[in-house]
């Protein structure tokens, strides 16, 4: 018997990345959860996310100010479709699977707010091919998924050609198997990759920190909306209950 997750079964999904939060610190998956995770995943039809690409997907949703929640984006984690979606064997896998993923959102976004700090590029998950290389073709592919759910946020850089040319090493990488051959870029040698790889993981710190102000905002924004604020005059304790019940307020609501 299969188990398919539901929305509804999900853990809490942090805030943004710039928002404060007093939880501890979230540990990042350790090489057997890393290799756990994969395996998983590689199980899926096809479209769903291996860990290299799950990496990048995360660190473009953490970039930019949409706060877009898990209800959004496991799905496409997942590969999942109207006919298809992720099952899992039993609900402890569900837990452990779901909680490894969830886990690495919450450790990418306290990476990049950590390497901003000390003006370092975060240290992305690149793995190697069959053939031993490291191409970083997926993790560029996971990037470029990321900006499409919320490509209204991204729009500032691509409409600036400046700023739009610390998307050139994603765009490389993304498009360099491409089946139309006119977004293919030139083939190039490992030497070159290198250096494109290198030019992408620095352009995504560049990114993360021309999104700060937006973020910072909506943050603010965000507390804000939750602040609870009292409109009209408070009910003296023996005045009748605003709730319509009959009774005083400090027999009814101002209990509470």
């Amino acid at each position: 018997m299969r188990y398919a997750r539901r929305m509804t079964d999900l853990p809490h999904s942090p805030g943004h990345p710039d928002a404060p939060d007093a939880a501890a610190p979230t540990p990042p998956l350790s090489a057997a959860e890393l290799d756990t995770l994969d395996t998983f995943l590689a199980r899926l039809p096809a479209g769903a996310m291996n860990v290299e690409m799950l990496d990048g997907f995360f660190c473009a949703l953490h970039c930019t100010p949409d706060l877009v929640g898990p209800a959004v984006w496991l799905p496409l984690v997942w590969g999942e479709t109207a006919d298809a979606e992720a099952s899992f064997d039993d609900e402890g896998q569900a837990r452990t699977i779901v909680g490894l993923v969830t886990r690495h959102w919450s450790a990418v976004a306290e990476e990049l707010v950590k390497a901003d700090a000390s003006d370092t590029p975060r240290v992305p998950r690149l793995t190697a091919d069959a053939q031993g290389r490291v191409t970083g073709n997926d993790w560029a592919t996971g990037f470029t998924r990321g900006m499409q759910v919320s490509p209204e946020g991204w729009q500032d850089v691509l409409g600036d050609d400046e700023a739009g040319e610390v998307l050139v090493p994603m765009m490389m990488l993304h498009h360099e198997h491409d089946p139309d051959e006119a977004l293919r870029p030139p083939p190039f040698d490992d030497a070159v990759r290198s250096e494109v790889i290198e030019a992408m993981v620095m352009g995504a710190a560049q990114l993360y920190r021309h999104f700060a102000p937006a973020r910072r905002a909506a943050s603010r924004a965000d507390r804000q909306a939750l602040t609870f604020r009292r409109e009209g005059v408070k009910p003296g304790r023996n005045d009748p209950c605003t709730c319509g019940s009959g009774k005083k307020f400090k027999a009814c609501c101002g209990r509470n």
